[in-house]
């Protein structure tokens, strides 16, 4: 009967935010997120950069025109007026936009890895948190049981059935006990505000189990947003090379000219000029994209490998402490709590000591903490695979 009302005693569940809820908020108030939402609107301006057209030019010219036969100024001003507009060709406002949009492209991507990092850090502490309160469960009854035992042993005392010693003893059972509990709780508040960081709000509870486990399914490595983001780069590259190409053409600017004519009168000319690359064709500034090109194919086959590895690293440990927490279940908590529960009839039966007792109920007590301790490390794997990709 005692170890049925200690299972549960420890079965019981407060109310707070799930595990989904969690994530839910997380999504939707992260600061972190919000701060690479509002950096995606940069690429606005970039794009309206690449598109617009450039400025017109205009120079003016005021002077007094000299001859060499004279040697002295004319009685009025030279003034000449030009407005020139550069037309750009090649497709370079085009192609500049392209550029850009696998910029965009390859930034959310980025975004998408940086959800998963926060999911993963989300799950992790929550169920940190969740952790901490069924250790704060724990240590609660193990202070219920101890003070029980407390009047039970000064019940005996006064009885005559006992000695002063035991009372003692039983009294710093049960002063650790309230430590014990006390700090447990300290921890599991703390752990609430960290939770409460990521999730932008207030958390006051969790709520779940802590033993309810998720499998750690397979999943496309190629298709994860840390590999598309290299080659969304790549491409937008590959665009650069192609906009180098084009700036390395002649350019063309078309405008008009209002000048003096000899008779006092002014003339209007039109004027076409252009720009031909004869010694520079921007030869370096392809050069520079076709090598970063090749960095990054040579990372994004390196993070690919990571990935995978650790995906499989995540499945080992998982699987191995998964097949430890079944014999906990099994075998480890049945026997403890088989053992104090026939100890505390054979104490009470004066059958053993109560130093006997204690140690029993002690290892008892640290079991369920090393059951909760196996659960948290399981977590923290399974977030681990949450990071990386592993939620849906």
């Amino acid at each position: 009967m005692f170890f049925v009302v200690i299972i549960l005693s420890l079965a019981g569940l407060g109310f707070g935010i799930s595990v989904d809820e969690a994530m839910r908020l997380a999504l939707e108030r992260n600061l972190q997120l919000k701060a690479m939402e509002e950096r995606a609107g940069i690429f606005e301006g970039l794009e309206k950069s690449a598109l617009a057209f450039g400025n017109p030019e205009i120079n003016f010219e005021s002077g007094f025109l000299t001859t060499s036969r004279g040697g002295g100024p004319r009685e009025r001003f030279l003034n000449l007026l030009e407005l020139s507009q550069p037309i750009p060709l090649w497709g370079t406002r085009q192609k500049g936009a392209s550029v850009v949009n696998k910029q965009r492209e390859a930034f959310m991507e980025e975004y998408e890895s940086l959800k998963r990092e926060i999911l993963g850090d989300v799950y992790r502490r929550f169920y940190e948190a969740l952790y901490r309160k069924e250790v704060v469960k724990v240590w609660k009854e193990s202070l219920r049981t101890a003070r029980e035992l407390e009047e039970f042993i000064e019940s005996s005392y006064r009885l005559g059935d006992t000695t002063e010693l035991e009372v003692f003893r039983a009294k710093r059972e049960r002063g650790l006990a309230e430590v014990r509990l006390k700090v447990a709780e300290a921890n599991y508040e703390g752990s609430l505000k960290e939770l409460s960081a990521l999730l932008n709000t207030e958390v006051e509870s969790v709520e779940g189990e802590l033993k309810s486990l998720k499998d750690v399914s397979d999943f496309s490595v190629e298709k994860l947003p840390q590999v598309k983001r290299f080659k969304k780069l790549i491409e937008s590259l590959d665009r650069q090379i192609e906009l180098e190409k084009a700036l390395a053409k002649p350019s063309l600017s078309a405008g008009v000219i209002v000048e003096d004519s000899e008779s006092g009168y002014y003339g209007l000319r039109a004027v076409i000029s252009t720009e031909v690359p004869l010694l520079y064709r921007r030869q370096g500034e392809i050069l520079q994209s076709v090598y970063r090109k090749q960095s990054l194919a040579r990372e994004m086959d390196a993070v690919e490998l990571e990935l995978r590895k650790r995906l499989e690293s995540i499945k080992l440990r998982y699987k191995a402490l998964v097949k430890e927490l079944d014999r906990f279940e099994r075998e480890l908590i049945p026997q403890a709590g088989k053992e104090l529960e026939l100890a505390v009839k054979s104490y009470r039966l004066r059958a053993i000591t109560l130093l006997e007792l204690s140690d029993v109920r002690n290892r008892y007590y640290e079991l369920l903490i090393s059951r909760a301790e196996l659960l948290r490390e399981i977590h923290n794997i399974y977030a681990e695979f949450v990071s990386i990709g592993g939620w849906k």
